[in-house]
């Protein structure tokens, strides 16, 4: 009997623990799965990144401005419609690390939860994963995103927009990153020539090694009532 409650308060321990959890950049590293996501849109690329994933018949996460969301919210929309998961990346794009105002907290709450109405007017979903500018992610922005009833979500690999690379260049280094659990970052602000012209040989290699290609939601098993 001991032993027995030892081991439901430890299952249980295991429990609150995941629930409490704040921060991820990957998922299970055995599980037969990974995300792809695009940060910045909707953008000048949005509607081509659709298109291929429709072609290759898989589900990605976007993780949209507020205000671009707010410009281009047709553009939003067809992303919800076509299935894909839609998230929050603020309103305005702000680099918290380089952010000097002493309301910096007040600050990062404002833009989140400005994004998120955006983002529910445009689209008419409340979001509930955030992926602050920059991969922004020190204890400041995790209390901001707990109090809020947030998950912060940052990356396993992602090198889209470094303009010193090639598109084969940028291919391999992708490529190179396909694991269980992996968590893609890439673009859709802007056209992003380079990505556009291997992702769907990309999106190919990651079926051809056995991993299905999910939204973030659905790797790490998320749902949050707000």
């Amino acid at each position: 009997m001991r032993y027995i409650s030892a081991l439901l308060l430890l299952l249980g321990f295991t429990f609150c623990h995941a629930e409490n959890k704040v921060f991820y950049a990957d998922g299970p590293k055995d599980s037969k799965k990974v995300a792809l996501t695009f940060d910045d849109g909707p953008g000048s690329a949005t509607e081509k990144i659709l298109a291929i994933l429709e072609e290759k018949d898989v589900k990605a996460t976007f993780f949209m401005l507020g205000c671009n969301a707010a410009e281009k919210p047709e553009t939003a929309k067809k992303v919800f419609e076509a299935g894909h998961e839609v998230q929050n990346h603020t309103y305005g794009h702000v680099n918290f690390y380089s952010y000097k105002g002493e309301d910096k907290n007040d600050k990062m709450e404002k833009e989140l939860l400005k994004g998120q109405d955006a983002i529910e007017k445009a689209v008419g979903v409340k979001t509930y994963l955030v992926r602050f500018p920059h991969g922004y992610s020190r204890d400041d922005a995790k209390a901001v995103v707990k109090k809020n009833n947030y998950k912060m979500i940052n990356w396993t690999f992602g090198c889209d927009w470094d303009r010193n690379l090639t598109a084969d260049e940028m291919h391999e280094k992708y490529k190179s990153s396909i694991k269980g659990g992996a968590i893609f970052l890439m673009h859709d602000l802007n056209n992003n020539e380079r990505l556009l012209s291997f992702l769907p040989d990309f999106i190919d290699e990651i079926k051809e090694r056995g991993f299905e290609i999910v939204t973030v939601s659905e790797l790490l098993q998320l749902t949050i009532n707000k």
